[in-house]
């Protein structure tokens, strides 16, 4: 995994070509599904996290939105994001929120805990295959 970086200049694609691989969050499909629309990307905390204001929509008929930030650790992982009801009306409250998520957060330690979780589950998969590889004759 590598950190994030600046992928393009246009929010959409440089969300999917940043978080592909990581997430399916700002995937095509999904993105139409929740009828999404990605506002503003941020390379955050030397490209440890990755931040995006969206907007969404607050009723399955579209008929009202709202704007919320969205927080990725390294994997692609949410780390901050507003429910539904607590979306705000405009792009900069979404950014100003977004700003103070981030203060509460400690990019290196959560990058840390996460290549931990990332290692353990490698292990795992690592061990649950050679247990399978021992059935084999």
């Amino acid at each position: 995994m590598r950190r994030y970086t600046k992928e393009s200049t246009n929010p959409k694609s440089n969300a999917q070509r940043a978080l592909s691989g990581r997430t399916h969050y700002v995937d095509p499909d999904t993105l139409t599904y929740h009828k999404s629309r990605i506002l503003r990307t941020f390379i955050l905390e030397d490209g440890l996290i990755f931040g995006l204001i969206e907007s969404v929509a607050l009723d399955p008929d579209n008929r009202t939105r709202g704007c919320r930030s969205v927080l990725f650790d390294i994997f692609g992982t949410v780390l901050e994001r507003n429910k539904l009801e607590d979306c705000v009306k405009t792009r900069r409250q979404a950014e100003k929120a977004m700003w103070a998520d981030l203060e509460t957060l400690d990019a290196k330690a959560l990058t840390l805990e996460a290549i931990a979780r990332f290692e353990n589950q490698a292990k795992y998969e690592a061990d649950d295959m050679r247990k399978d590889l021992e059935k084999i004759q």
